[in-house]
């Protein structure tokens, strides 16, 4: 059994991989916790695994300390996710693929291996991000925008002692403040995935298979006209794709 681990900017998502369907742990946030419990959490029940495999984007102070928990626990040192120009058949084109995030190309590795054709892979978390493949398997590079809460964080702070723990569906145009920001939010991530979808067909000619992940995939899916699958575990197959490409 391998234990796929994927470490983001505020949380930690695992799943076990066991010659079948992958099957996702409960996320767990890490920010401002103690990284031993938060890691105890997120890997509770997973039992002695042959290999632990990590995508993290959260820095090498996280990474050392998930190192230690690993060793300290199984004896075993996890191998961190790198990203290749060449994998499985998908070449990226970013102009340097050591500052493309490992977790959105293993996002779009996964998309591609489960395609084989064009597909967009948008992944909704503290950031939310767009990756264009093409159907010849061309990585193309793709976007970064603010998450919805991050985009709501920032401009709530500071602002009249006004908070927004959640944004909330507005059916017309907003009468106070707090239905303005959720209303304005919403909008500017439909708009801008409805953007991508209009550039794809006039730059490629193609009409991709949409698909999304992340912590905020359930709201950007409701709230988005185009015809977007959520995969909640793309990261962790992208990794398990990667480990399994020469």
């Amino acid at each position: 059994m391998r234990v796929l681990v994927d470490i983001g900017n505020t949380r930690i998502k695992a799943a076990l991989d066991d010659s079948g369907p992958l099957r996702l742990l409960e996320a767990c946030a890490w920010r401002d916790s103690d990284l031993t419990q938060v890691f105890t959490r997120a890997l509770e029940t997973a039992a002695a695994p042959e290999a632990i495999l990590v995508s993290n984007v959260a820095g090498s102070a996280i990474a050392e300390a998930f190192t230690r928990f690993c060793t300290a626990r199984w004896r075993i040192e996890p191998q961190f996710m790198r990203v290749r120009r060449e994998c499985a058949g998908m070449t990226t084109r970013y102009d340097d693929p050591t500052r493309l995030g490992v977790d959105r190309w293993l996002a779009a590795l996964a998309g591609w291996v489960d395609t084989r054709g064009p597909v967009c892979v948008v992944d909704a978390g503290t950031a939310l991000t767009v990756d264009v493949v093409s159907g010849s398997g061309e990585h193309r590079g793709g976007l970064i925008a603010p998450g919805l809460a991050l985009m709501a964080r920032s401009l709530t702070q500071g602002t009249a002692q006004l908070e927004i723990d959640q944004l909330e569906p507005v059916a017309h145009f907003a009468t106070n403040t707090r239905q303005g920001i959720s209303l304005g939010c919403r909008e500017a991530v439909g708009g801008l995935l409805q953007r991508v979808a209009e550039r794809w067909v006039r730059e490629l000619g193609e009409h991709p298979r949409w698909l999304l992940t992340g912590g905020e995939s359930r709201l950007v899916q409701e709230l988005c006209t185009l015809d977007l699958e959520r995969v909640p575990d793309l990261v962790q197959r992208g990794i398990a794709a990667a480990a399994d490409s020469p």
